[in-house]
């Protein structure tokens, strides 16, 4: 009996050491963290465009996987809610070891991937840091260090329109909110091709770069393909790769590697056919062709219903056959066809004017052009 009370004597005693190891190795380890953390945090730089409401140490304790809400070619997108009840929308970039994964057009075939990454982050800053327009995303600020980057945006509570409108949540885009999509991401354009000097082409248009607010009002966000175009560059800037996404690059574009407005006009003509049809870009049912060819053989061999998205009311019918030919209009082979940004614009804007209650914004008017903020400054210079 008494070797038992002894065994049982060190047993308990064992337990409680170890009880006590674990606690004292997890509560170490938890402060080196966290000194770990207070130290990289340090390192960093930010960079703001506009009055900031929160700190970046704010951003740099939510990046954690919880909080993941998108990934893409150029990286991973978290959203952080902020301590005053707000929330952003933060970008992380790929590090170096970040190999294009995705394989497609996206980048581009180029092989230093640490080069698009920076080059791609420069042109966004470069971008968004002096752009001050009503549809074109808003970048709030910047933080880098050596070896990552962070952009921080205004949050789109409804996300891609490509997203939205290729899943099971499609019916929530009525013809009047798609229309109005349509309206929000040409002014956007109009404002990069005209009202910026020089001129900018976004070289990536795709639904997937048209983000949506909660009124489903539109952003044309992504600009990390983004090029300024000189006036004196009548044929175009030449590019040494492509860059793009499939089904959406324009046919001239893919030999000559000159990029100009007309690229990104061919691309927004594509978001309307998508809009339109409510299909993707690019799909195996419709076999080598992409969505311009197939809609334009389906309308010659089939006629207009059997392009139309069947989820949407056939009260709009007349309107909506309208927006395909201005899509049409912009998808022409012939750069030289397709009407200006600004023109577009014009054009949607007076087939939403015949009946401005079906088509306007909540107080029955179509939206105002220029996006107006006092306490930013004026447009590019």
């Amino acid at each position: 009996m008494g070797y038992i009370w002894l065994l049982r004597s060190i047993f308990v005693l064992t337990g409680v050491v170890f009880i006590i190891g674990v606690g004292w190795f997890y509560f170490r380890y938890k402060n080196f963290e966290k000194s770990k953390q207070t130290i990289d945090k340090s390192k960093w730089t930010l960079m703001s465009f506009h009055k900031l409401s929160f700190s970046e140490y704010e951003i740099l304790g939510a990046l954690d996987e919880d909080n993941v809400i998108g990934t893409g070619s150029s990286g991973k997108v978290y959203r952080v809610v902020l301590s005053n009840g707000d929330s952003v929308a933060v970008k992380k970039l790929w590090g170096g070891s970040k190999k294009g994964e995705d394989g497609d057009l996206e980048n581009g075939p180029v092989s230093d991937s640490v080069s698009v990454r920076d080059n791609g982050f420069e042109a966004e800053v470069e971008t968004l840091g002096k752009i001050r327009h009503k549809n074109i995303v808003r970048l709030w600020c910047c933080c880098s260090t050596r070896m990552c980057k962070l952009l921080v945006y205004e949050y789109m509570p409804n996300g891609s329109l490509g997203d939205l409108l290729h899943s099971s949540k499609s019916g929530l885009l009525d013809w009047p909110t798609r229309y109005k999509i349509a309206v929000d991401a040409a002014e956007g354009l109009a404002y990069l091709h005209h009202d910026c000097v020089p001129a900018i082409v976004h070289r990536d248009v795709k639904s997937n770069n048209i983000l949506l607010d909660g009124d489903f009002g539109a952003r044309v966000a992504d600009f990390g393909l983004a090029k300024v175009v000189d006036g004196n560059d009548k044929g175009g800037k030449s590019m040494s790769v492509i860059a793009g996404s499939c089904g959406y690059i324009a046919p001239e574009y893919a030999y000559t590697l000159r990029v100009n407005e007309k690229s990104d006009i061919y691309s927004f003509g594509v978001v309307i056919l998508e809009l339109v049809t409510g299909k993707l870009p690019v799909d195996p049912e419709f076999g080598e062709k992409d969505l311009v060819k197939w809609v334009c053989t389906m309308l010659d061999q089939k006629g207009l219903d059997a392009v139309l998205d069947p989820k949407l009311d056939s009260c709009f019918r007349e309107e909506i056959c309208k927006v395909l030919n201005v899509g049409l209009l912009c998808t022409s082979p012939l750069p030289i066809n397709r009407p200006s940004m600004r023109r577009v614009v014009k054009m949607l804007q007076e087939i939403g004017s015949v009946n401005p209650m079906k088509f306007g914004s909540k107080d029955g008017k179509l939206t105002p052009y220029y996006y107006d903020d006092a306490s930013d400054h004026g447009s590019v210079a």
